[in-house]
């Protein structure tokens, strides 16, 4: 029997919903309403596309592959869905969850919805843009543009991905409450939706301590178009909810990192 190791590292926590431990010290730029949420014109669509499928998708697929050993299960569940656009919602337990979306969608186009501090980092503003990121803007006066921004992806048939977890916990084994409003985009737009939930288990090299990640995807959800907004968009929550518990439960079975509750500390 392989050994089974101790987790790297045990980390205490008060609030699930509000704590981040992304680490990544950026120093966050604003957001406003005059923020280019969807730039257009040939030469941005033609560089995007080497940005894109030239340079971030062979890359993409490598790390996650070979390197993390990614493993993903009902892929076919994407084809139902090829001819148009759709949202794609995971769990947020690792930097290589931005990199979902090309992976399931492909070879449709792909966008992230992210925090400011994606598009914050010196230099790399365009690049990131160009490979998907759509920020969060800081205020209300930026909404209208953001959301135009998704509603042309998804007229484009493009895959749209959402973190409603909104922090990055890294290797969290389990989900944690989700941001009100993250499922009124598809309720919105009447899109689809498929569920990702990220998974992780020992690897089978007793010496090699990093997990390795089978990633699960749910059949399409549909908002019910029979109801209200609000209640099309609890029912979507309710199914995605569902489908990320089960299959995190199930199956993530290493714990790299161990969160547990502040109240469960002994050393204090």
């Amino acid at each position: 029997m392989a050994k089974i190791h101790e987790p790297k590292r045990v980390i205490y926590y008060s609030d699930a919903a509000n704590e981040d431990y992304a680490g990544t010290n950026i120093n966050t730029k604003s957001v406003g309403a005059d923020f280019p949420f969807a730039p257009i014109g040939i030469l941005w669509y033609f560089f995007a596309i080497i940005a894109y499928y030239v340079i971030a998708i062979p890359l993409v697929f490598f790390y996650c592959y070979v390197i993390c050993g990614f493993r993903v299960k009902n892929r076919k569940a994407i084809r139902k869905i090829r001819k148009g656009g759709f949202f794609l919602y995971a769990n947020h337990s690792h930097f290589t969850d931005a990199f979902l979306a090309p992976i399931v969608a492909f070879p449709k186009r792909a966008y992230v919805i992210v925090g400011p501090d994606t598009v914050s980092i010196k230099g790399l503003r365009t690049f990131v843009q160009m490979v998907g990121a759509i920020p969060i803007p800081d205020g209300l006066k930026g909404m209208p543009s953001f959301l135009n921004a998704i509603r042309l992806r998804t007229e484009q048939k493009c895959c749209v991905s959402v973190f409603p977890e909104a922090h990055m916990w890294n290797y969290c084994t389990f989900l944690r409450p989700f941001k009100s409003g993250s499922f009124r985009y598809p309720a919105h737009l009447g899109v689809p939706s498929v569920a990702v939930a990220v998974t992780y288990q020992q690897r089978k090299l007793p010496f090699i301590k990093h997990p390795k990640r089978t990633v699960f995807i749910s059949d399409p959800f549909y908002p019910d178009g029979t109801v209200s907004e609000k209640e099309a968009q609890r029912k979507l929550e309710a199914e995605v909810t569902a489908f990320l518990k089960d299959k995190l439960t199930t199956y993530s079975t290493y714990k790299y990192y161990d969160y547990r509750l502040e109240s469960e500390r002994v050393d204090k």
